[in-house]
């Protein structure tokens, strides 16, 4: 009876095992990448939604400094006085 122990490996075997562990590292490493990439396009998502809501609020408020001194112009004009900032 020939055990495990006693049998040798020739090369071509060897090689057919090397080539498996290379061929499921190679399976691992595109589904981990394609992971990856499923998460960058996601942040890509939200950084695109980000930079949308930050131009929105620089429009804003660059509006409403605009109002603030337009306020300020009238009430100096009528005479009101301005109010204390806290």
């Amino acid at each position: 009876m020939v055990t495990k122990k006693d049998k040798k490996t020739t090369i071509d075997e060897l090689a057919i095992i090397i080539n498996e562990g290379f061929d499921g590292q190679m399976d691992y490493m595109k589904k981990e990448f394609n992971r990856i990439n499923g998460r960058f396009e996601q942040v890509d998502g939200r950084f695109s939604a980000l930079e949308k809501d930050v131009k929105y609020i620089k429009e804003n408020l660059k509006s409403a400094v605009e109002l603030e001194k337009e306020v300020e112009y009238i009430k100096n004009t009528m005479g009101i006085p301005a109010l204390k900032k806290i």
